[in-house]
């Protein structure tokens, strides 16, 4: 029977455990962090994100979901990124507000089905597809900011610092693209500034130092990925001002994470992991989508499936012994 009592500590680790799960932890001094970040960087980013993470709490108990999974943060993160997402592309509305709550709350049947019939993990699928269609219902109904780009925004404090760049080459200084590996941990929340990629950093390693140093390998394996694209190509393939910005590493440091937690031990597959995801982002600018974090659920669930056939195809060549 589901326990539908949630105490004020419930209310706590339901909310700090959601927003540290964006980042596949279950810490509650991570969620701690990464809402300062939030908070600090943009005050209508904060209260999307509050209203999307209340949203899928509510979608969560209305059908009656787990209480010791909502507790651990399953059913609220991706409505959490769902109000960040919304808030980034519609602006403060009423209709973005209707629409943070309508499809975060949705997150949750979703999340539901996920975790009972997938063999993989779900990671933030549910985000992705309830952005998608939120932005192409906006998009039917003309109500998308002219601004609004099919990719993560760069922020005030990004566009200030990559305003340095030469004008005629769009290069950028070795500073500048050093920053951008911290932009990348602070974009998987849609925040650009350089304090709050290092608030995410800080987050990071205060649930395990391990998991700060592979998030931002992934971000960096991101970005030097893009930056050797541009050398090699006749032309940049790649704006340079977006590597700065941190869009081709916050794919990458998701990656890492999310595979970090299933092959903590096999770095090779976490780096594959990384590269998969860094190669798809470009993708979905060319199909006219946001990339969100598509790149790295696909580079991720093509890494999951792959690996589970080579064990199985594996146990099928290892002949078992008999016991005389």
């Amino acid at each position: 029977m589901v326990n539908t009592k949630l105490t004020p500590a419930c209310w706590r680790d339901t909310l700090l455990h959601s927003f540290s799960q964006v980042l596949f932890q279950s810490h509650r001094g991570c969620g701690a962090l990464i809402l300062l970040a939030i908070g600090l960087e943009s005050i209508t980013a904060l209260l999307g994100s509050l209203l999307g993470w209340g949203g899928a709490l509510l979608g969560a108990r209305l059908i009656r979901a787990d209480s010791a999974m909502i507790r651990a943060g399953y059913y609220g993160f991706n409505g959490a990124l769902v109000g960040l997402a919304l808030n980034l592309l519609l602006g403060l509305s009423w209709f973005s507000l209707a629409c943070i709550l309508a499809f975060s709350a949705l997150s949750a049947p979703l999340v539901q089905l996920q975790i009972r019939r997938w063999r993989i993990p779900p990671y933030t699928s549910a985000f992705v597809l309830l952005s998608w269609s939120a932005w192409l219902l906006a998009s039917m109904l003309e109500l998308l900011p002219i601004a609004a780009i099919p990719d993560v925004a760069t922020s005030h404090a990004a566009a200030l610092d990559t305003a340095m760049a030469d004008a005629a080459t769009g290069a950028i200084s070795l500073q500048q693209w050093s920053a951008g590996l911290i932009r990348g941990l602070g974009q998987v929340f849609f925040l650009g500034s350089l304090p709050a990629g290092l608030l995410i950093l800080a987050a990071l390693a205060l649930s395990a130092p391990r998991n700060a140093l592979w998030g931002l390998a992934g971000a960096l394996l991101g970005s030097l990925i893009a930056s050797l694209c541009n050398v090699l190509a006749d032309t940049p393939l790649f704006s340079p001002q977006d590597i700065a910005a941190g869009l081709f590493g916050y794919n990458g440091a998701l990656a890492a994470l999310a595979l970090l937690q299933r092959f903590p031990r096999q770095p090779a597959i976490i780096i594959a992991g990384v590269v998969l995801a860094t190669a798809l982002q470009p993708l979905f600018g060319i199909i006219g989508l946001p990339a969100f974090t598509a790149p790295f659920v696909l580079a991720c669930w093509l890494i999951v499936i792959l690996a589970s056939i080579l064990h199985r195809q594996q146990q099928k060549k290892t002949p078992t012994h008999l016991a005389p």
